[in-house]
């Protein structure tokens, strides 16, 4: 049986005429159709759930408080009872007269079968040219990454037998926009990859889902399976807020302490207060994006957020107490001035790190 999995958010305007065309075109072989929402706002499992009351293929499963196309494909496959998963759009944009084939071709020996753009006779149809170069640059990076060979390994649209899935899964780092390049870059060595041709048509309704933050989150993929084996990338992101944090520090201090001068010099009162003011917006600022960006899939919100900012504060005064202790400990042994400070300021990071991962955001 063929389980083709249809991830989506916002796609209630497409799912009524969706549904029954791919539902025709399956009706010779074996089928479920699995619709993963997202919550979306316009109600797209609602929308599903009404045609699943009238179509016994139809299986929807709303997620509540997770996001994702990657990870929402992954949870599709694991609900899924066919031989062989599939995943397509629920946009249009795929050519689901594929799905047959792809489907025949993974029953016939292919580990993966892909709807490719890229092979003989494939295209990306009303692109224009800088869309197209952007996602030529992305798949040649991609293809740098995946133990398989295959010419269009960003695609969408794809079928893979449960067993190859399977043997995946443990190794998969499902997070972005392309859960297919992940199941190539984790796939074992010499596995069998077909790719037939088709060519990208047009959106139904609604929006492209292609934004800057999807194109983000795609260097974000590279450096997670590269780089990110060593250095995690919410490291790297935590330490880019902090150095930010430092300018910000240095602009609120030069803002609050003009409020303070007195015959053209700040007075200790105003100096004191300037730079305590100076720190707390560091650390309002650091903890905002740290919240937006760095731990976004911790993202707290509401009173979690207040308390949030509770525990960052408390943190980071341990932190501060722990740089200073170190930089005056090296110092007092006779290290110099430079290396005293950077040795407490990596103390003082890696202790506010650690400790906001566990604490404030945990996973």
């Amino acid at each position: 049986m063929l389980s083709l999995v249809l991830p989506t958010y916002n796609e209630a305007a497409n799912l009524g005429e969706l549904v029954p065309r791919i539902h025709a075109i399956l009706h010779a072989t074996p089928h479920e159709i699995i619709v993963v929402d997202d919550d979306s706002p316009d109600r797209t499992w609602e929308t599903a759930l009404r045609l699943a009351r009238e179509l016994p293929e139809l299986r929807v499963i709303r997620r509540i408080g997770r996001r994702g196309l990657s990870s929402a494909v992954v949870e599709g496959f694991l609900a899924a009872t066919g031989e062989v998963l599939a995943v397509a759009d629920a946009d249009g944009q795929h050519d689901y007269t594929l799905l047959p084939r792809l489907y025949e071709s993974v029953r016939e020996g292919a580990d993966v079968a892909i709807g490719s753009r890229y092979v003989e006779g494939g295209g990306v149809g009303q692109w224009d040219e800088r869309r197209h170069a952007l996602s030529r640059v992305a798949t040649r990076l991609a293809q740098t990454l995946c133990r398989v060979k295959a010419e269009d390994p960003m695609s969408g649209f794809f079928a893979i037998g449960r067993a190859t899935f399977e043997d995946t899964l443990p190794r998969l780092n499902p997070k972005g926009f392309k859960i297919l390049l992940d199941l190539l870059v984790h796939i074992r060595p010499g596995a069998v990859v077909r790719e037939l041709p088709f060519t990208f048509g047009i959106r139904m309704h609604g929006e492209s889902k292609l934004s800057r933050r999807v194109q983000l989150e795609f260097l974000e993929y590279l450096y997670d399976v590269t780089l990110g084996r060593w250095i995690p990338l919410t490291l790297v992101k935590y330490c880019i807020v902090g150095s930010l944090g430092i300018v910000v520090n240095g602009v609120g201090y030069f803002v609050i302490s003009r409020l303070f001068v007195r015959e053209d010099a700040v007075t200790l009162l105003g100096f004191s207060i300037a730079v305590l003011g100076a720190i707390e917006t560091a650390i309002l600022f650091n903890f905002l994006l740290n919240n937006a960006w760095t731990f976004a899939r911790s993202r707290l919100r509401g009173r979690g957020a207040v308390l949030g900012f509770l525990k960052f504060n408390a943190a980071c005064l341990v932190g501060a107490l722990a740089n200073f202790g170190v930089s005056a400990f090296l110092f007092s042994r006779g290290v110099g001035e430079v290396a005293s400070v950077a040795g407490g300021a990596a103390v003082g990071v890696g202790w506010n790190y650690t400790i906001n991962r566990l604490l404030t955001w945990r996973t």
